[in-house]
């Protein structure tokens, strides 16, 4: 087996090295692959009309979960070394649980599209492996939010009921640093981590007028392993 791999890791680096590697103005690079989106947040504490949620003398934050998702790249470039790249993704689908007093609770469930606008430099435009780093815009937007059963139950302990869950959008700045791997003169891996800053609310409005909410830093990483096609 160890010798197979070998032979296998080989074939692929000698593929890299012979192929036609240039990349000019003017050429596109599609690329398709797994894409994880993982929270890094900073949320402030649950709050209740206002003030902090309170429960057994204790402040409770939120936690999000990370999720994988198809990531699709689209990338022209303006010179050999300057591109301009758009990421597209299917929707991200996240959960949001409670921390301290409501550690382990699973509070909302949203999904979400980060499509982001971003200037790529590479450090070279020759040869089979082509580092680059990029910076650029991010628009975060949230839908189909919902409340899980769980919380609505421990909700009704308190006296709240119908809650409805609503998250804003973001609008922040990306950060990337990744590379693209000839296999051929057409097809090449791309591997790439982001760092995007997404800031956001979310309110949980009851039946009663009760307002639940938070304010939540998700700062994201996002590592994306990609195959790609340059034509």
């Amino acid at each position: 087996m160890k010798t197979l791999i070998s032979a296998v890791l080989l074939g692929t680096l000698a593929t890299a090295a012979s192929a036609a590697s240039a990349q000019d103005a003017g050429d596109w690079i599609v690329r398709a692959g797994a894409t994880q989106v993982a929270p890094n947040e900073d949320s402030k504490a649950v709050a209740l009309n206002g003030a902090a949620l309170a429960l057994g003398g204790q402040t409770a934050e939120l936690s999000v979960d990370n999720s994988t998702q198809l990531g699709l790249t689209v990338q022209y470039m303006l010179t050999p070394k300057l591109g301009i790249e758009l990421l597209a993704a299917t929707p991200f689908d996240h959960t949001a649980s409670g921390t301290g007093p409501l550690a382990g609770l699973k509070i909302a469930r949203a999904k979400q599209l980060p499509p982001t606008v971003s200037a790529v430099y590479y450090l070279r435009d020759q040869g089979p492996f082509r580092p680059y780093v990029g910076a650029g815009v991010n628009a975060t937007v949230f839908f189909d939010e919902d409340v899980t059963g769980a919380a609505a139950n421990t909700f009704d302990t308190l006296g709240l009921t119908g809650g409805s869950v609503d998250i804003d959008p973001s609008l922040g700045l990306a950060f990337q640093a990744g590379f693209d791997m000839d296999l051929n003169d057409r097809w090449l891996v791309n591997g790439s981590v982001r760092w995007i800053d997404i800031n956001t609310s979310a309110t949980i409005k009851f039946d009663s007028g009760d307002v639940v909410s938070s304010d939540i830093e998700i700062d994201p990483w996002v590592y994306s392993l990609t195959l790609g096609y340059r034509f």
